[in-house]
């Protein structure tokens, strides 16, 4: 293979930084971009060389297509990736993988069946920061890890919502501020700090109007290691600021500031440790989502993300993140939501 073709579904908001990254991973070609909105489809073609479809069922039909992106609504993807799945193209698909753990089964069910990979678009998890803290507890370095959190403390207009009839729904979007934005951080905690045994929580709407899902929650959970943890996610928070994950442990503390790594102790230190230290503040590549999505977010992580998967089809093994793995947080959301609807404790 010469190189991996690779195609574009869902034109939007997302797809244009997918776009960009594709257009810096090595190995790859964008051969092709799909939307039902023709003036969004020929916009992206146009200024990526790729050909335009409306109908993504054409662009499947290609030969020199090797794998799809999906950036429709979150809700739209497991039909969309049963096609393409079944037109023999693997799949990458934009967080989350769907609104629901039971679409997502069938969503792998699909392409395990097709013999396609399958993989999640969680572009944190390649930041240098990020991969420095998950070494270090590879290493034990943490000791016993005791205390975990996320905290995305973001903003989102009125406008952001009111600008797509899916967002802020709960078939189409899933869930508001902790399904749509601050998944991130929850993926890393949940990656930092191993599974959840149970959590307990709460979520409101304080600050948007004629939303069907949360702008702000919270929640604290006990992980299956015996250690606590706390999750707060919000849209409604004046004017957005870094989303955060920490970890604790008996001997080390880690934390990020929007992927940049901001705390870095160590009970035994070793020599690498300062060249860390001297190194926080320096991610920018990857930007923020804190405030305004469009103006601060930047494709570097998607690249590392799509290059990783673009190297797992030329390779033949899985991505960094295949299906199963981008599964855990949706799980864990949905837990979430099942306790702030009943006000109970609800087990994993």
């Amino acid at each position: 293979m010469a190189r991996v073709g690779l195609g574009i579904i869902g034109c939007g908001n997302i797809g244009p930084v997918h776009a960009d990254a594709i257009s810096q991973v090595k190995g790859a070609r964008l051969v092709g971009v799909a939307d039902v909105v023709e003036a969004n489809v020929r916009a992206l073609a146009e200024r990526y060389g790729a050909t335009p479809y409306t109908d993504y069922q054409r662009l499947l039909e290609r030969p020199d297509l090797h794998a799809v992106t999906l950036c429709v609504p979150s809700g739209l993807r497991t039909e969309i990736a049963k096609k393409c799945a079944e037109a023999g193209k693997h799949i990458l698909v934009e967080k989350p993988l769907e609104v629901t753990t039971k679409r997502i089964d069938r969503l792998i069910r699909y392409a395990d069946k097709a013999g396609v990979k399958l993989g999640c678009v969680f572009q944190s998890r390649f930041a240098d920061g990020t991969l420095k803290i998950r070494k270090a507890l590879d290493q034990g370095r943490f000791g016993k890890l005791v205390l975990g959190g996320a905290y995305i403390k973001w903003f989102r207009s009125q406008a952001y919502y009111d600008s797509g009839a899916w967002r802020g729904t709960r078939q189409l979007d899933g869930g508001g501020a902790l399904m749509n934005q601050g998944i991130h951080q929850i993926d890393l905690l949940i990656w930092f700090m191993g599974p959840v045994k149970w959590v307990q929580a709460q979520t409101r709407t304080v600050g948007h109007t004629g939303l069907e899902v949360e702008d702000l929650g919270c929640a604290m959970l006990e992980f299956k290691n015996g250690a606590l943890g706390m999750i707060e996610g919000s849209t409604a928070v004046w004017h957005g600021h870094p989303g955060r994950v920490e970890v604790h442990g008996t001997e080390g503390t880690a934390i990020l500031d929007d992927n940049e790594l901001v705390a870095w102790e160590f009970k035994k230190a070793n020599r690498a440790d300062a060249r860390v230290r001297a190194s926080f503040n320096n991610e920018k590549a990857l930007g923020s989502g804190a405030g305004d999505p469009l103006a601060e977010l930047k494709s570097e992580g998607h690249r590392r993300n799509i290059q990783d998967f673009v190297k797992s089809i030329r390779d033949n093994r899985a991505p960094a993140i295949e299906g199963r793995e981008g599964r855990r947080a949706v799980e864990l959301i949905e837990a979430i939501y099942k306790s702030a609807s009943s006000g109970r404790r609800v087990s994993l």
